[in-house]
């Protein structure tokens, strides 16, 4: 056994890693885990941004800056060329009956609920009130008028 020699491979002689040495490899995991968690926050923030129909609101001095909860019925009032066109959130409605219907729903699911309107600034007053006795006959207990902030130059 004198003649034979181990064979020896490189690997065994190397020195043993420290755990401090820098990588230069991108780690994706935390990456991926951020992406996953913005994807989630804007699938469920998306929907609540843009409640009820997009309407161009009346713009008043004194705004009240209070935020709309979410939870509340949101009421649209278009201008459809000579008529009103309600809608309940993003469902249009054919008339004031079948909103009152509709409002009759929700406050049965959600009783006590104040109703959200949303008119378009178009409209005269007489124009909108017919759904304002609409969503009273419902049952109601009130309105939330929104308005828009009217910016002073």
């Amino acid at each position: 056994m004198t003649g034979k020699r181990r064979h020896r491979t490189p690997l065994v002689h190397q020195s043993k890693k420290v755990l401090d040495d820098v990588r230069n490899e991108i780690n994706v995991t935390p990456l991926v885990d951020v992406c996953l968690v913005l994807l989630i926050i804007f699938m469920v923030v998306t929907p609540l941004l843009g409640r009820g129909m997009d309407v161009q609101l009346p713009k008043t001095r004194h705004h009240n800056e209070k935020r709309d909860s979410g939870e509340q019925p949101v009421v649209s009032l278009v201008r459809d060329g000579a008529r009103v066109r309600p809608y309940f959130d993003r469902d249009p409605l054919p008339d004031m009956e079948a909103l009152k219907k509709r409002v009759q729903e929700e406050l049965r699911r959600k009783p006590g609920q104040r109703i959200f309107v949303k008119a378009d600034a178009d409209l005269t007053f007489g124009r909108v009130y017919p759904a304002l006795i609409a969503i009273h006959e419902a049952g109601s207990p009130g309105v939330e008028l929104g308005t828009a902030e009217q910016k002073d130059k």
